[in-house]
Formats: structure tokens, sequence, C-alpha cells
């Protein structure tokens, strides 16, 4: 373990599995932003950090691509996710948890997460957006750990959508940015009735951030099909 930074090693192993973003939070800023059944004290006492793992860009699904877990008919990228962040948690006596879980009839928000950590800052897609990625970006997973991590500092000075022309308000079929705020209601409609929307986000894709980074049209379309959808950024 590198003493300078003894997290080093499972961010190059998750890196090379696509799960390449990180934030790392206080325990008590951490147990400060999520429900009851999810707190430190419940899943592994004595941790003193939370460090969420995400995905930025297309590296996730390039590497998801050649995992076994690509074969499986029921949730193939939850399973992969699961295999590794659990993996990379063992050797560091961490606990891994989930987007995808639902803890005490709750899940955890990891779009407050990802901007406590520093990853984003809110927009008007409802997503999470990261200055260089754009909302090209998936907070999967975090990891409980007894290591005492230096803490990435939110990005208060990063405020997207202040001063945008919002191509993506105009992007959407639905409206659903119309007010400015992210209207789910409408986005479900829209996603019903336009066959178009149910497997690609025109709004997303007009966002002037990151675009370089966008998903292929196959990996959006994972996403999309997600049936907890409002959980994932």
């Amino acid at each position: 373990m590198d003493r300078d930074d003894p997290f080093a090693s499972t961010r190059r192993v998750l890196s090379e599995a696509g799960l390449n973003l990180f934030g790392v939070l206080s325990i008590e800023r951490y147990d400060a932003e999520v429900p009851a059944a999810w707190r430190a004290a419940a899943e592994l006492p004595g941790a003193r950090s939370a460090v969420l793992v995400g995905a930025a860009g297309r590296a996730l699904f390039a590497a998801f691509g050649r995992a076994p877990e690509a074969g499986l008919a029921r949730d193939p990228l939850d399973h992969y996710t699961r295999r590794m962040v659990e993996a990379a948690a063992l050797p560091l006596a961490g606990r891994a948890l989930f987007a995808f879980e639902w803890r005490g009839e709750r899940f955890a928000d990891f779009v407050a997460l990802g901007r406590a950590a520093g990853l984003g800052a809110s927009s008007r897609l409802g997503l999470l957006v990261h200055p260089e990625y754009g909302p090209w970006i998936s907070l999967r997973a975090l990891m409980l750990l007894p290591l005492a991590l230096p803490e990435t500092p939110p990005l208060d000075d990063f405020d997207p959508c202040r001063g945008c022309p919002a191509p993506c308000s105009r992007a959407c079929p639905g409206s659903a940015l119309a007010d400015e705020h992210f209207d789910i209601g409408r986005c479900a409609a829209t996603r019903r009735r336009v066959p178009g929307c149910a497997l690609k986000c025109d709004a997303r894709r007009a966002c002037v951030l990151g675009s370089g980074y966008r998903y292929h049209d196959f990996a959006e379309a994972h996403h999309m099909r997600q049936p907890a959808l409002d959980n994932f950024v």
C-alpha cells in the first residue's frame, strides 16, 4: 500500500474497470447526506471516509463489454459494478454500498452525495453535471473505509446553467425543462408518448458541456432502460 496515498492502487484497479470517477467525504459529511439505514454506524462501525465511485465518459462500457456479466439477461451492469467494487473494498477492510440498492426502504441520494464530494453541480437536467464530462457521468457505488482520506471539496464556484442559453430546454420534445427545472412528470409522459425518447435523451445530448464524452448509443440506451433511472446520474 502506498503510504502517501493508501487509496492509489485501488483507484488504479477501479479505473481500469471503467470506474474512473472518485470523490471523498468524511464520515460526518457522508452521514449528513444519507438516510439512517445507510449511515456508517449501521454498515461499518469505525469507518472514517466514504469514497464515491462513478464512471465518467465511455470508459465503463468499454470495460464492461469485455466482462462475463455483459452476457447476463438481468441487471448485468449492476452485477459487474458489485463485483468490481466489492473486490476493491475488501483489501481495505471496507464496505461497498451501491446506488441501485434499497436499504431501509430508501435509496441514498447519490446526486446530493456527488455534489457534496465535488463531483459536479446540479443542473436544469436534474442530473449532476461535471466541469469536464458534463452530464456524461454515472455515480454507481460508494465504499465506507476505515482510512482517513483527504476530502474532495464541493465545487462552490461551478454553476453550469447560469448564463447558459439552455439548448437542453429547446431540445426536449416534452418541454420537461421549460420552467428551468426538470419536470420528471413531463419527462415520464414524453417517454411513454415519443418512441425516440425511450432510449435516448435529446436534452442531455444538447448540453454544452462534455459533448466529447457522450455515451455511445447502446450505453445511453442501457441507462435509459433502468427502472430506477431517477436514482442514477
